[in-house]
């Protein structure tokens, strides 16, 4: 059977909501060590990073929060 038909639709949104804040998290912190290591970055490199990676670590927190609270 899959993970979706598994879940229930009140928990769905918010485990999509955590899997989502992760990915934006590592996105971040690669785009972070890229702009770190790399000798040719420009200067929108290290401010996107750091963008992307409080955006997922905010909608990581809120859906975990939902989670709890359902």
């Amino acid at each position: 059977m899959k993970l979706s038909h598994q879940t229930s639709a009140s928990t769905a949104g918010p485990i999509w909501g955590i899997a989502l804040g992760l990915l934006l998290s590592a996105v971040g912190v690669a785009l972070w060590c890229d702009a770190r290591l790399s000798a040719s970055a420009s200067q929108l490199d290290e401010p996107l990073a750091v963008a992307s990676l409080l955006i997922g670590v905010f909608v990581a927190i809120y859906a975990g929060h939902e989670l709890r609270r359902q």
